[in-house]
């Protein structure tokens, strides 16, 4: 039995997540004036906006919630699992047989009976609460191979569980499988019922409990479902208790209807577990980001003065990002004709090719040679 699919739906599924997240925070953060504060809460969340009880269908609030609605359903199935098998005790076996007649209603060995009714509607709502898991199960973001897909195949398994337990449909494959192989197991051969539907219940049953394993309380309950049906088959099935045909048939059917109601109310914690994540009130188990610690500002950097390019005048630079040293006003800076200028150059020229003995570099002549007739075409013009 195929329980998810993998393939190009995941990619599909991918940038659907990723969709739903973004327009899901934009819509937030437009509602809540845009701070950066609500896409940081977004981001750490596994359920996006579209998950919230404002946006999902009602029926997903008849989830339980409060603690103390968890504790009187659980004292409601006990009761009414004790009262079933106190009503065949005590009333049905002792009535005469004329009375039993017309209250078959209560045989728990007869077709029809008041705990087939009770199994099945107990069933029926784990389907009812099976859709409503999924209804939020289906949003969660990092569920890339698509795993909520499990609480379909739950609710179509309760409702078959619900159809045989108020029919007994199974019982078609008891003689269908002496036919098939001309044996019969245990005696009647009714134990080949029971074997075909446990195994497809077993592989429900483990795929569900996989899926469940996030909540503790939820996984608690249905290690009870699977110890309750284990009982079922030993009480039903064991040798020694064929003598015992009262206890054997109450104590068979205590034990299949606590399986079923452990088994539907583990699912309706797990429900509680995961509508409490999508609305933020539960912290998922999520891998938390890696944050990178903040880098140390870089201090800006302070350049030496520099020399000019002929040692006459000093030049300070200050970097980019620096900050002044001093409060006054910039001082004027004197103005400096051309003229003065090309005679300190070429005055410091002389001097430095005088002082020293090596000889002028191709660019310093060049250069004295383009100042020289600078000066001769200024001195010409002075003249005129």
């Amino acid at each position: 039995m195929q329980f998810r699919q993998s393939g190009q739906g995941d990619e599909r599924r991918r940038r659907v997540f990723r969709d739903e997240m973004l327009a899901g925070t934009d819509q937030g953060d437009v509602a809540a004036g845009g701070t950066a504060q609500s896409r940081e809460e977004a981001d750490g969340r596994v359920y996006p906006d579209a998950a919230s009880a404002q946006r999902q269908a009602p029926l997903t609030s008849l989830l339980p919630q409060r603690p103390l609605k968890l504790v009187a359903l659980f004292l409601l199935g006990g009761l009414a699992i004790a009262g079933i098998e106190l009503l065949y005790a005590r009333l049905f076996v002792g009535l005469p047989e004329q009375f039993q007649a017309s209250l078959a209603v209560f045989d728990l060995k007869g077709r029809g009976n008041i705990a087939q009714w009770f199994a099945s509607l107990t069933l029926f709502i784990g389907a009812l609460t099976s859709q409503l898991v999924y209804l939020i199960r289906r949003h969660r973001l990092d569920d890339y191979r698509g795993r909520y897909r499990v609480w379909q195949w739950a609710t179509a398994c309760f409702l078959i569980g619900s159809f045989d337990a108020a029919t007994g449909a199974h019982a078609i494959f008891q003689p269908a499988m002496i036919q098939l192989t001309g044996k019969t197991l245990l005696g009647d051969g009714a134990i080949w019922a029971s074997l075909i539907v446990g195994i497809a219940v077993a592989a429900c049953f483990i795929r569900l409990a996989i899926e469940i394993s996030g909540s503790r309380i939820a996984t608690a309950f249905m290690s009870l479902a699977a110890g309750s049906y284990v009982g079922f088959l030993v009480v039903n099935y064991h040798p020694a208790l064929n003598a015992a045909a009262l206890t054997r048939i109450i104590a068979g059917s205590a034990a299949l209807l606590a399986g079923h109601f452990c088994l539907v109310y583990s699912v309706a914690l797990y429900g509680r577990h995961v509508y409490q994540e999508a609305q933020g009130t539960r912290r998922a188990l999520r891998t938390k980001p890696v944050v990178t610690p903040a880098k140390e500002a870089e201090k800006p950097r302070v350049t030496k003065p520099r020399t000019g390019l002929f040692g006459s005048k000093k030049v300070r630079v200050d970097a980019a990002h620096e900050k002044t040293s001093g409060d006054a006003t910039p001082a004027e800076v004197p103005t400096i004709s051309k003229k003065s200028i090309q005679k300190t150059v070429s005055a410091s020229v002389e001097s430095s090719s005088s002082d020293t003995s090596r000889p002028m570099s191709k660019a310093e002549r060049r250069r004295l040679r383009k100042l020289d007739r600078r000066q001769q075409r200024q001195d010409d013009e002075s003249d005129d």
